[in-house]
C-alpha cells in the first residue's frame, strides 16, 4: 500500500506541473451576462479509501461582474455543482450549494448546501483540499474516513478589511467506514455498514489576515449517552519570507464524551518518502488522538541558495515540531478505548527536528530536494523505541514553482 501510495503522489507531482496555474477556469466569455467556471484543483485526488477520486466541479455566476450591464436580483447569486466517483469504494459523492452574496461592503454571503460524499475522520486542517498544494494534503495518507449525507445553512460576512467570520447550522447523517482492523467498504459490501448516526452541529469560524484562525462547534448527536459536544481549535499560521522563517501552530479541546470523528488526529504522514508540511514525519497515520493538544512547527530556510545554476539551486532548511496531547479517560500510557477503537495519546509530549534541502534540482516546474528527521521522545513513553531506525525518516521535498510564469 505504501509502495502504490508513492507512485501516486510521483504522478500527481508530475501531472501538476503541466496546470500549476489552473484554479477555477472560466469557461465562458469574459463580457458575458453570466459567468461558467470549473475548479481544475479538484479534478483529481488520492486517499487509501477512495483510492483515485475523479470530480467534476462547476460553479455558475450571476450576474458576471465583468459583464457591463450585470443586473442583479437581490444580489450576485453563484450556484455549485460536483460529482464525483471513488475507484477504491465504487461509489458516487454529490452536492450542490446556492450562494447569495448580498450588495453591502461587508460581502456578506448566505448559502445553502446538501451533499453525499465523504469526510476525514478527526481532522484538524482548517483548509480546503487544493492538488495543487500536495505538500499540504496530509490526507493522502489517512485511512479513517466518515460517509456523510446532509444539508448545511450559513453565513459569511466580512465587517472589516482584516476579519471576517462563517457560522454554520449543519445536519447529518453519519456512519464510519473503517474500524480497529482497517477499511469498511460498506458499499461493496453491506454487511459491513456500521450504525449510522444524526448530528446537529453550530459552527462558529473567526479569521483574520495576519494567520490566526479559531475554529469552534457545538453538536449533538442523537441515541448516544453523551449526547452533547463541543470541540475547539485554535490555529496560527504565518511566512517571514524575508528571513526564512514558517511558523505554524494549534491548540485544540474538545469535551469527555466527544464522538473519534470529531476528535483530533494529531499523527503523521511516516512512510509516505514525502516532506509533507506542518506535520510530523516520524509518527506513521492513526498513531495518536486527543481530546486537548498542542502543537507547534517552526521551519526556517536559507533566503539565499548556496549556488545557483540553471538546474540547482539548493536552500537548506531546518525544522522543529513539537507535539503535546492526552485523551480524557486514558490510562497510565496514554490508551483509550473509545468507539471501539484503540486510541493513544501524545501523553508525555514528542520533538522531531528535521534538516534537508529544498531546489537541489529543478525539474520542469518542480524544486526537488531531501530531507531526513528524526524523533525524539521520553524513554519512559510507551511510544518510545529503543530501535532508533524506527525514529528516522527520509523524505523528497517537491516544490511547484510558479515565478516562471511571472516574468
Amino acid at each position: 500500500m505504501p509502495r502504490m501510495y508513492r507512485k501516486l503522489v510521483i504522478v500527481l507531482l508530475l501531472f501538476s506541473t503541466f496546470c500549476a496555474e489552473a484554479q477555477s477556469i472560466r469557461l465562458t466569455n469574459h463580457q458575458a451576462p453570466t459567468a461558467l467556471y470549473i475548479d481544475a484543483e479538484r479534478i483529481y485526488n488520492f486517499n487509501l479509501y477512495e483510492r483515485s477520486r475523479l470530480e467534476l466541479d462547476l460553479t455558475w455566476v450571476v450576474p458576471n461582474e465583468s459583464c457591463p450591464n450585470a443586473k442583479y436580483f437581490l444580489g450576485q447569486w453563484t450556484l455549485n455543482g460536483y460529482g464525483a466517483y471513488g475507484f477504491g469504494d465504487k461509489d458516487f459523492k454529490f452536492g450542490g450549494s446556492a450562494q447569495l452574496r448580498l450588495p453591502n461592503k461587508s460581502q456578506t454571503r448566505i448559502a445553502f448546501l446538501a451533499f453525499k460524499d465523504l469526510e476525514r475522520a478527526a481532522s484538524r486542517r482548517l483548509s480546503p483540499y487544493r492538488m495543487l498544494s500536495p505538500s499540504a494534503n496530509t490526507g493522502y495518507v489517512s485511512s479513517r474516513y466518515v460517509g456523510v449525507k446532509g444539508a448545511e445553512l450559513w453565513l459569511s460576512s466580512t465587517p472589516t478589511r482584516g476579519f471576517s467570520y462563517t457560522v454554520r447550522a449543519r445536519q447529518t447523517w453519519e456512519d464510519y467506514r473503517f474500524d480497529a482492523s482497517g477499511l469498511l467498504y460498506p458499499t461493496l459490501h453491506p454487511e459491513q455498514q456500521t450504525p449510522v448516526r444524526m448530528f446537529s452541529e453550530l459552527t462558529a469560524q473567526l479569521r483574520w489576515t495576519f494567520g490566526l484562525t479559531a475554529d469552534a462547534r457545538v453538536g449533538h448527536v442523537a441515541d448516544t449517552a453523551l449526547a452533547y459536544y463541543f470541540r475547539a481549535l485554535v490555529q496560527y499560521k504565518a511566512s517571514f519570507d524575508k528571513y526564512g522563517l514558517a511558523l505554524f501552530s494549534q491548540l485544540g479541546f474538545a469535551t469527555l464524551g466527544t464522538p473519534y470523528s470529531r476528535l483530533f488526529d494529531v499523527s503523521g504522514t511516516s512512510n509516505a518518502t514525502y516532506f509533507f508540511k506542518n506535520t510530523f514525519l516520524t509518527v506513521a497515520p492513526n498513531t495518536f488522538t486527543a481530546n486537548i493538544f498542542a502543537h507547534v512547527c517552526l521551519n526556517y530556510t536559507a533566503p539565499l541558495p548556496l549556488w545557483q545554476t540553471d538546474w540547482s539551486a539548493p536552500h537548506p532548511f531546518i525544522q522543529v515540531n513539537a507535539l503535546w496531547g492526552h485523551l480524557f479517560g486514558q490510562d497510565s500510557d496514554g490508551w483509550r478505548q473509545w468507539e471501539g477503537l484503540p486510541l493513544r495519546s501524545p501523553y508525555m509530549g514528542i520533538v522531531e527536528p528535521a534538516t534537508g534541502f529544498n531546489g537541489l534540482l529543478h525539474w520542469g516546474l518542480l524544486d526537488m530536494g531531501f530531507g531526513v528527521a528524526y524523533r525524539i521522545c521520553p524513554q519512559s513513553a510507551s511510544y518510545f523505541s529503543e530501535d532508533p531506525t524506527k525514529n528516522f525518516a527520509f523524505t523528497i521535498v517537491a516544490d511547484l514553482i510558479l515565478d516562471k510564469y511571472n516574468k
